[in-house]
């Protein structure tokens, strides 16, 4: 028997054989081409994405069924229907001399290199999905054949070096146990679709070009990141166990889906969803969460190499408003620092950027930037229901500027002769001037949202990916939960709503003693909705209450963590 650990990005287990898929790089012998023959490669280009278009929109209709897949593949259509690679692509030809096949690869290359340059971990990695549609393009101007599915028996545990997202649709088809890779990333696109579909899926798992084969007996635990080849009889017979129990808990989640999410004792909670982008909108839809609670706005800036323009972000906004109807959803605009901006906006590197110029003083830095984010955000708002919050503020001062450059927008668009309306205002509660300000905050804003990452990076001064430092960097730290408990309160006194919309808000561990500190709200992934419905079901708000109070008497993030779990609410959940 042997175990191995990776990174698990989609929950579940799965039992099965393995088959091996490791794809063959792409051979381009000629790169170049003379001046007589630039007519037939650019025709031989626009055969051969005009033949790609089509056998996508077969594929869409295909798998209507399935919206991620759907969507997935229709944003890889729009890359091949994009201006920009098809002109650059265009001038390759023209003017470089270069074949179709190295003009496409080099184009590509270039869009790769500036995601992955990109210090974030999503943007990075939606290089595959552009790799993906030049994968296909390629193999299709020189005959490649496309991996053999035809021998895939439903349940197989599929293991690779990374899978794509149309490969990966494929797969799902054939009904696939799981998936074991050696590379991946969280939020690329091949992840969601694996979430949505509740496929296993383990990444960034070493050796598996090398040590892993066809036929073998594997076990995926997707809870844990474990993935185990050869199980003895003592460890097949425990994960055949799990696997039933499995099953019978998603039986019963399912019966959460139209419940109210109310405690034991009648408080009932509000439960909205986050996402980062669009194709999330799917899981969103399934998991019936009441609206959107933090839509992060920041892939619109950071995928491509020009900014956004108004009426770009006005159509993605109007979209998610409209298919969350009646539910809100809550926009954030942009949060993210300048260095990863830079090349966009002409910044200097920061030699910190945690403590820089990020979220809402990138915003006053580059002010028409923001400008135009506003005006589109107001006027999605005429067709659905949106609320606008602002990342990083540390102080009313902020807020009043935010308010006015939003009262000047909308003079903007009144000149302009467009419909516009105001949406709800809000702030994140971060930073820990924000939090200690809350009363004064609370006085100003509709609503407020506490982002408990940043908040306990910011308060225990723990850099949250330096790895050096992660022991310190403690949720329950009794000063963080001091913050959010006066947040809370100052919301309450104030009649406002407060969620929490960070990692915390999401963990079974946290969730009853956020609710016992006076959080009203809480804002999580998709998949996590009917879990915590159920466990919100489970519990005693006026008991949790008691506790929070005995929590915030404690002295370490330790005693704090003992304390809830004696409780042992979450173990069923497990």
């Amino acid at each position: 028997m042997q175990v191995y650990s990776g990174l698990a990005t989609s929950h579940g287990i799965a039992i099965g054989i393995s088959r091996k898929i490791l794809r063959e790089p792409l051979e381009i012998k000629q790169t170049s081409i003379t001046p007589d023959e630039i007519t037939r490669e650019l025709q031989r280009f626009e055969a051969g994405v005009e033949s790609i278009i089509l056998e996508l929109d077969e594929l869409i209709k295909l798998y209507s069924h399935s919206r991620d897949n759907r969507d997935i593949l229709t944003t890889h259509k729009m890359i091949l229907m994009d201006p920009e690679f098809l002109i650059r692509v265009r001038t390759k030809i023209t003017k470089e001399l270069f074949t179709t096949e190295h003009a496409i690869q080099q184009h590509f290359a270039e869009v790769v290199e500036l995601f992955q340059k990109m210090d974030n971990e999503y943007f990075a990695q939606r290089s595959a999905d552009y790799k993906d549609v030049s994968d296909r393009l390629l193999s299709h101007l020189l005959n490649k054949s496309s991996d053999s599915l035809d021998s895939i028996e439903a349940g197989t545990i599929i293991i690779s070096d990374t899978i794509s997202p149309s490969l990966l649709s494929r797969l799902i088809q054939q009904n696939i146990g799981g998936l074991c890779l050696e590379r991946g990333t969280r939020n690329s696109h091949s992840s969601i679709i694996a979430r949505s579909m509740n496929v296993p899926m383990i990444i960034n798992v070493p050796q598996v070009s090398t040590e892993f084969a066809d036929g073998q007996m594997m076990i995926l635990d997707g809870n844990t990141g474990t993935v185990i080849l050869h199980p003895d009889e003592a460890t097949l017979q425990e994960y055949q166990k799990k696997l039933t129990q499995q099953q019978h808990r998603r039986d019963k989640l399912q019966e959460m889906l139209y419940e109210s999410a109310v405690t034991s004792d009648g408080h009932p909670v509000i439960l909205r969803s986050n996402i980062e982008i669009p194709e999330e909108m799917t899981a969103v839809l399934d998991a019936n969460s009441d609206g959107i609670g933090l839509f992060r706005t920041e892939f619109l800036f950071m995928g491509s190499n020009h900014l956004p323009s108004e009426q770009e972000q006005y159509n993605m906004y109007r979209s998610i408003a409209e298919q969350a109807a009646p539910h809100s959803v809550t926009i954030r605009t942009i949060d993210v620092g300048g260095d990863k901006l830079s090349a966009l906006l002409n910044l200097d590197r920061e030699s910190n950027p945690n403590l820089g110029c990020r979220g809402i003083r990138l915003s006053f830095a580059k002010e028409e930037v923001f400008r135009v984010q506003i005006r589109a955000v107001l006027r999605a708002n005429i067709t659905g229901s949106i609320k606008l919050m602002f990342p990083m503020i540390s102080g009313i001062g902020e807020f009043r500027k935010v308010k006015d450059i939003i009262v000047q927008c909308g003079a903007e668009l009144d000149d302009r002769g467009e419909p516009w309306r105001m949406p709800d205002l809000g702030v994140m509660i971060e930073v820990p001037s924000a939090a200690l300000t809350a009363d004064v905050l609370a006085k100003e804003v509709a609503f407020m949202s506490i982002g408990t990452n940043d908040l306990v990076q910011y308060t225990l001064a723990v850099d949250r990916d330096n790895d050096m430092v992660e022991a310190y960097y403690q949720t329950a730290h009794p000063a963080v939960l001091r913050l959010i408990e006066h947040t809370a309160q100052q919301a309450a006194a104030h009649n406002i709503p407060v969620a929490v919309c960070g990692e915390m808000a999401g963990d079974p561990r946290y969730l009853p003693l956020l609710l016992g500190l006076g959080v009203t709200e809480l804002s999580v992934s998709p998949s996590r909705i009917l879990t915590l419905k159920q466990q919100i079901r489970a519990i005693s708000y006026n008991h949790w209450k008691l506790v929070a109070k005995e929590v915030l008497s404690l002295a370490t993030a330790r005693d704090v963590e003992e304390r809830i779990t004696k409780e042992g609410s979450y173990d069923s959940l497990r």
